[in-house]
């Protein structure tokens, strides 16, 4: 009777078992696990979702271990400090092609020198004869064609 009692218990421990095994199944997803883990040529890299430090893990002749995977944080540093200068010049080059050149003078604001204050005086001088020249000439032709106009109209 001991035994058939033995056996009983442990046929019900047995079965009790499994079910107490999933339930805590059925609640860890709605807990997110600390670790994650992702396989690797020689084992596997853990990654800590609450630190975000990550160890590669691997068998040893004891067990397992694993080891801090070695962050250059410097590097990284360096190199963001580097692409943040390199975004901020690209930056003002985007602006500086956006905003309108500035207007340019008409001309040279210097005032001219005494020389060519007379040649430019001298010009406008000899664009004024030039002028009444070509107006006498424009008056007499004017005259020649009022003039072959009579001569060639009958005489009433």
């Amino acid at each position: 009777m001991r035994k058939s009692t033995l056996a009983i218990a442990v046929l019900l421990v047995c079965a009790a078992s499994p079910a107490q095994a999933q339930a805590p199944d059925a609640a860890a997803p709605s807990i997110p696990s600390r670790y994650s883990f992702n396989r690797v040529d020689d084992g596997f890299l853990r990654l800590d979702n609450q630190t975000g430090q990550v160890a590669f893990c691997r068998p040893h002749a004891v067990g397992w271990a694993c080891e801090a995977v070695a962050e250059d944080r410097a590097a990284l540093e360096k190199e963001i400090a580097r692409l943040q200068d390199e975004v901020a010049s690209l930056q003002r080059q985007v602006a500086a092609l956006r905003e309108p050149s500035p207007p340019r003078p008409p001309g040279e604001l210097t005032p001219p020198a005494a020389d060519q204050r007379e040649e430019a005086a001298k010009l406008r001088e000899d664009f004024a004869r030039a002028r009444v020249a070509f107006e006498n000439a424009w008056r007499r032709l004017i005259d020649m064609i009022i003039n072959f106009q009579k001569d060639m109209m009958p005489k009433s």
